[in-house]
């Protein structure tokens, strides 16, 4: 036991003999006079009305359909800027099957959303959401993305935020890849919901759907 320990004493000695005796910590950052806002239409709420469960299936997932609200981003000065989304209801997501833009049968946790349980703790359904009609200062451009471990040049094409805060979305010159600075940017979200069997749901009294989710600007 005693020369395991001097050996690695003496190994540690002789690694340490070789550090360097100074090194460096950088403090970086961007003064700026730029801020951006962002802006839901109708109050931020999709309402999907009244779903009478005596039209729906009792055996097969119900595809609801689609719903969409306009979003406005407003900057101060040309700012690169994207968002995040992260659902606030992840917990009741129970993951069905759903179409999202041109991705049909969609079931990830991170690609879906929860509206919410019944009373008796039942999941009731989820839904997808994208992007469409995206524009900046007044001319189409694409929508573009960038997952949290990929290379910071390593943006994608893309309109489907992830619900997981995963990923970043920003917007570039059509055809490219690189986000540009932009004054005012918007874009429709569309939602697509569907939500379960009536005979898994059980419910005797009005349900209301409880989705929610949070979009979060980050500068770039």
């Amino acid at each position: 036991m005693k020369k395991v320990i001097l050996a690695t004493a003496i190994a540690l000695s002789t690694s340490s003999a070789f550090a360097a005796e100074t090194a460096v910590l950088k403090v970086t950052g961007t003064l700026t006079n730029a801020a951006c806002t962002a802006e839901l239409g109708n109050g931020g709420v999709i309402d999907y009305g009244y779903i009478h469960l005596g039209e729906l299936s009792a055996t097969a997932n119900n595809k609801i359909g689609q719903k969409q609200i306009p979003v406005t981003i407003n900057c101060s000065a040309p700012t690169k800027v994207g968002f995040t989304i992260t659902d606030n209801r992840s917990d009741s997501n129970p993951q069905l099957p759903v179409d999202i833009d041109t991705n049909v049968n969609q079931a990830n946790k991170y690609y879906t959303y929860g509206v919410g349980t019944t009373a008796e703790g039942v999941k009731i359904g989820d839904y997808g959401m994208w992007m469409t009609d995206v524009t900046a200062d007044g001319n189409t451009v694409d929508a573009i993305t960038l997952n949290n471990d990929w290379a910071t040049t390593a943006w994608k094409k893309s309109v489907v935020p992830r619900s997981d805060a995963y990923n970043k979305m920003s917007f570039a010159t059509t055809g490219t890849l690189t986000p540009v600075a932009i004054t005012v940017a918007s874009f429709n979200f569309v939602t697509n919901l569907v939500i379960r069997d009536t005979a898994t749901l059980a419910i005797t009294d009005d349900t209301a759907l409880d989705g929610q989710n949070t979009m979060t600007l980050v500068y770039l």
